[in-house]
């Protein structure tokens, strides 16, 4: 069956409760379970099912005394599916957010700094001029990025600079950041000015999530100072928990300024005054936005706007 003939049968007969079900029950390994999730009577999902493998000519799934397993067919459509199902809720959101009076929409996907050194300060000012434009904001991490933006998902990128870009993109830097070492209110070194690298070394360490930036120059930092940290053998990527663990243990964290920014300007967090070499320089944050303007819509193209005016907010004392 060429993917020509494959097409046309699947546009004349395919519904969306096919794709959803066949998502369904990849995920639950249960017909029955999948079609409660739906929901889809057993029977109906049976049939849907059984006619969804018809059209492609080949099961979809392995049926054993345990469940349902995906076939390889299965396997090599899912991504597609999911992304298809996906770009359809995205879909449903804007047309609810129009029917709700907005005039558009502008999907922005962030790394964890930029939301909250980026994003979180300029999208007030940026609702107030253009209350109209309904805003959409996603956390991902950095190896997500630019699939999203590949698939259609989002708009924009705010993202440290790429080392390379397509063609097509460009990158608009907007704030500067940095490594901190972050404690809690009670640690013994915040009464230290400043603190030394015997100091740190002697310290305990929260360690970076695995496979970051932040953990590739943690162990470059400590090998440059000479330091074999002690460490607490904790790594989280959400912000709330270095929180946690630093309030209420004596750690520290090297993490960057900011995605540490709102904890810090609120006091919960605290910088230890250390060596420049333990504190360097990060790329910049900033946009990954379409070169050309006719790729973006009227509401994107005002983000942009409204961004590149902008003034980022002066870092406060530590």
């Amino acid at each position: 069956m060429t993917p020509t003939v494959l097409f046309a049968r699947l546009m004349a007969r395919a519904r969306l409760r096919h794709l959803q079900l066949l998502v369904r029950t990849a995920e639950l390994g249960n017909l029955q379970r999948a079609a409660a999730s739906i929901p889809m009577s057993q029977p109906g999902a049976t049939h849907a099912l059984a006619e969804l493998e018809t059209m492609l000519g080949a099961p979809l799934f392995e049926r054993h005394a345990r469940g349902m397993r995906s076939t390889p067919l299965a396997g090599a459509l899912l991504p597609l599916v999911r992304n298809a199902l996906a770009q359809l809720q995205a879909g449903a959101v804007a047309a609810a957010s129009v029917h709700a009076g907005a005039a558009g929409n502008v999907r922005i996907a962030a790394i964890a700094a930029a939301l909250s050194g980026l994003v979180a300060p300029l999208l007030p000012g940026f609702t107030v001029r253009h209350p109209e434009v309904a805003v959409d904001v996603r956390s991902a991490g950095a190896d997500e990025l630019f699939k999203l933006l590949d698939q259609g998902a989002v708009d924009l990128l705010a993202c440290r600079e790429p080392v390379q870009l397509p063609a097509h993109l460009a990158f608009v830097p907007l704030v500067e950041d940095r490594y901190v070492v972050l404690c809690g209110p009670q640690h013994p070194l915040l009464a230290v000015q400043p603190v030394g690298t015997a100091q740190l070394a002697a310290a305990v360490w929260l360690l970076p999530p695995p496979s970051t930036l932040a953990a590739h120059d943690f162990d470059r930092l400590c090998s440059l100072l000479g330091i074999a940290p002690q460490v607490c053998w904790v790594s989280a990527r959400p912000i709330l928990m270095t929180l946690a663990m630093l309030q209420q243990r004596d750690l520290l964290a090297l993490v960057p300024r900011n995605v540490a920014v709102q904890l810090l300007d609120a006091g919960l967090l605290f910088a230890l005054a250390c060596s420049p070499e333990m504190t360097p320089p990060m790329p910049p944050l900033g946009l990954v936005l379409p070169r050309d303007p006719a790729r973006c819509s009227a509401e994107v193209l005002q983000f942009i706007a409204y961004v590149q005016d902008w003034v980022p907010p002066s870092p406060g004392v530590d």
